[in-house]
């Protein structure tokens, strides 16, 4: 029995140190790296080479006026991009780095300014010695105003973006889009999306009133299947947003009857959709 337990320990301690030698394969980890303005970094891969790289993003301060004048960004002490705030005073600088399961990394840079604008913010990528914008951060204008960003998130090979915007259609509204990386691109995923926050939420109502009547789509740009009656209430929980961010559908389950979708606007109106909208100046 003795000479028994003495090879199981044996075996015990070389089947432990076999687990030990060989090298366990672990999927890479998605990152979003917040960063700080004018602090080098040299522990970060940005140009995608799977090396280390040294990373600056330098903001000019205005002392007197206490905002950046603009800002440059430098990988490996060369500068790759360098913007203004000829859009308005730059409060304060976002800046982090994304990188996909897949090892591909992005640099999200948005500058905030006066409502919580993002003038000029976008997701970059490093190719052929500059950083170029992939992803318009500042890309809503065609369906309302004072554009800003909620949050960046990553997961896997995915970017999701939550976009605040003052809509035409409805006031203010938060949705969220995702971006994923697809043959080489970062592609707009999302066309169809929920309507997390609306001005409803806080004037405590669960209904939209019509404001006029309207057509009723069976999807968006379909036929008609129904019309909504001014004075009619309606539920909103999601919107369609085209590519190109010049198209929006409303979501709308009438009170006691159908659902379906209204064409949202492109530009302010001298008649809101709906009784409850509220526009910020």
């Amino acid at each position: 029995m003795g000479n028994f337990m003495k090879r199981m320990a044996v075996l015990l301690v070389l089947t432990a140190a076999l687990f030990i030698a060989v090298p366990v394969s672990a999927e890479a980890k998605a990152a979003n790296n917040k960063l700080k303005v004018n602090q080098t970094y040299t522990k970060y891969d940005i140009t995608g080479d799977k090396k280390a790289d040294t990373l600056l993003i330098s903001g000019n301060w205005d002392k007197e006026y206490e905002e950046f004048s603009s800002y440059e960004v430098y990988i490996n002490g060369k500068n790759v991009l360098k913007k203004s705030n000829k859009y308005g005073p730059i409060y304060s600088l976002d800046i982090r780095r994304l990188e996909l399961q897949n090892g591909k990394t992005f640099l999200s840079i948005v500058p905030g300014t006066y409502n919580d604008d993002v003038p000029g913010a976008a997701i970059y990528q490093y190719k052929d010695g500059k950083l170029k914008q992939v992803i318009d951060l500042d890309a809503m204008s065609k369906i309302g105003y004072h554009n800003s960003i909620g949050s960046i998130k990553v997961s896997g090979n995915k970017i999701t973006v939550k976009y605040r915007v003052m809509s035409y259609s409805l006031g203010g509204i938060s949705f969220s889009l995702d971006y994923q990386y697809k043959n080489g691109k970062m592609v707009q995923k999302t066309t169809n999306t929920k309507v997390s926050e609306t001005i409803i939420n806080y004037q405590k109502k669960t209904y939209w009133t019509a404001n006029k009547t309207m057509k009723v789509l069976k999807s968006p740009g379909g036929k008609k299947t129904a019309t909504l009656v001014k004075g009619k209430k309606v539920k909103i929980d999601r919107i369609y947003i085209n590519m190109k961010h010049n198209q929006i559908y409303l979501h709308v389950k009438i009170k006691g009857g159908k659902s379906g979708w209204v064409k949202g606007l492109t530009k302010y109106p001298s008649k809101t959709l709906f009784k409850e909208v509220m526009y910020a100046g």
